[in-house]
């Protein structure tokens, strides 16, 4: 069970981070018809809901997963995470990159109301 868990926590940080940081960055270069400004305000909100939580999770998940591994003394898992800092710098690099060629800030951005409008 032990094996399985760390299993989870390692897949989730490699596959659900990316995966969050794809769909924020879809939404955030997107635009979408929204009829009002609080449905503007909503769907920004959300778009920075999702890139702040990868951004956490990206940090948070190897270093538990790091210290469950070793707590467990599991030498395979613990293989696994002592390279996840590699895997961490290389994220938030993409991301970097990402937010340089963005055409405005990728966090705290409202999208414009109407259609075609901005």
């Amino acid at each position: 069970m032990r094996r399985v868990g760390l299993g989870a926590l390692f897949f989730a940080w490699l596959y659900g981070v990316p995966f969050l940081f794809v769909v924020g960055l879809v939404r955030r270069v997107s635009s979408p018809y929204v009829p009002t400004h609080t449905a503007a305000r909503a769907f920004g909100a959300t778009t920075e809901t999702l890139l702040t939580t990868a951004l956490l999770l990206n940090l948070a998940l190897p270093i538990a997963g790091a210290l469950l591994a070793r707590l467990a003394r599991d030498a395979y898992w613990t293989r696994h995470f002592a390279w996840s800092p590699a895997g961490v710098v290389l994220i938030f690099l993409v991301v970097a990159l990402a937010g340089s060629l963005a055409t405005g800030p990728l966090f705290s951005w409202t999208p414009p109301v109407g259609l075609g409008a901005g």
